[in-house]
């Protein structure tokens, strides 16, 4: 049975039962009803608002990627965007000791120009083994 089958079950043995509350124990039975009910209550309230923040949440993640495709265009055009900066490199030029950033084809080219001091920096690629 689901948390609510469960807990409509146990409301009608309670009703069967006839509890007057006169005893200890029908005191008992009737306060952890009563308290089962109420947990109950509070627990769909918090999944009327699970659901509320879920919905918003797919609101902000489709405005995201609105976003993302007025930033950089279509993203099809550039493939996986989590993985874009995956290829991108720090060299520092032997020149002029300033740090550039350069992608995987320039580096597959075996040179680049320092933006900084106009000096080719020569390089080549080993295979990682």
């Amino acid at each position: 049975m689901i948390p609510n089958e469960k807990l409509a079950y146990l409301n009608g043995l309670v009703k069967g039962m006839k509890l007057a509350g006169q005893t200890n124990e029908e005191k008992l039975f009737l306060a952890i009803a009563d308290a089962l009910n109420e947990i109950s209550d509070i627990l769909e309230c918090y999944d009327e608002a699970f659901d509320g923040m879920a919905e918003i949440l797919a609101d902000v993640e489709e405005s995201v990627y609105e976003l993302e495709d007025e930033v950089y265009g279509d993203s099809s055009e550039y493939g996986d965007i989590d993985g874009f900066d995956e290829d991108i490199y720090d060299i520092t030029c032997g020149s002029c000791d300033k740090t550039i950033t350069v992608d995987y084809d320039a580096l597959d080219s075996g040179s680049v120009t320092c933006p900084s001091c106009g000096e080719t920096i020569e390089f080549t690629i080993e295979d990682e083994e």
